[in-house]
């Protein structure tokens, strides 16, 4: 009886041996190999998914990185046709800016645009580029309906940036704003076969400028702002 009752131990320890050996381990594998698929997984997709929002997604490099960029479907085509056009009355200080967008066309593309000055009233016609000031009450309209807003934080050297197919404006409330947007601008142009493309993109910008304010009147000794007379 004893060794009936042995040998059924022993076969039983022998029947788990084999199932652990066997079944275990091959759970253990393919927990194993599903656990590195997903960590894989998640290492690809990580830095897609973190750029989903960022400036600097689907090949946009901006230096500064603007505040806000919105992505859009399509682009501006620059072409022989196209025209610059800058407001009249500000034709002075930002031709500046309309010159150097020019120059930069010319040196992607060889091509040669013309500036002209517009009226505040008037209306550019279809594929030009739109130098503004945010003074311009339907500018603003445009572009709030297209969801860039000219609100107090794009200040005075600020700026605006749309294009889609048939626009591309860039808009400020100065000369020096305006120029800074057409500094973005020429980081989007790409040359293509027929001229440069700018990317259907929306973009609000200003600088960062942090000032610190002293705390105490020793802070403000200790820092040379306040002067007694000699």
């Amino acid at each position: 009886m004893r060794r009936k009752v042995s040998s059924r131990i022993a076969g039983a320890e022998r029947s788990v041996h084999k199932y652990n050996s066997v079944f275990g381990v091959s759970l253990m594998e393919r927990m194993t190999k599903r656990y590195l698929a997903i960590l894989g997984w998640v290492l690809i997709c990580a830095p897609l998914l973190a750029g989903l929002d960022s400036p600097t997604s689907k090949g946009l490099k901006l230096e500064p990185p603007p505040k806000e960029v919105q992505l859009r479907e399509g682009g501006f085509e620059v072409g022989p046709r196209t025209k610059i056009f800058v407001q009249l009355g500000h034709q002075a200080e930002d031709r500046i800016a309309a010159e150097t967008l020019a120059e930069e066309v010319e040196s992607q593309s060889g091509l040669k645009l013309d500036i002209f000055g517009m009226k505040a009233e008037g209306k550019a016609e279809d594929g030009a580029i739109v130098l503004a000031r945010l003074e311009d009450e339907r500018v603003r309209h445009f572009l709030a309906r297209n969801g860039l807003k000219a609100d107090s934080a794009v200040g005075s050297a600020g700026y605006l940036l749309f294009s889609d197919k048939d626009h591309l404006i860039v808009a400020a409330n100065s000369g020096e704003g305006l120029f800074y947007g057409v500094q973005t601008l020429r980081q989007l142009l790409r040359p293509t076969d027929r001229g440069v493309m700018c990317p259907a993109v929306g973009i609000r910008d200003w600088p960062s400028l942090q000032k610190v304010a002293p705390q105490s009147l020793s802070q403000l000794e200790s820092s040379n702002l306040l002067s007694s007379p000699q």
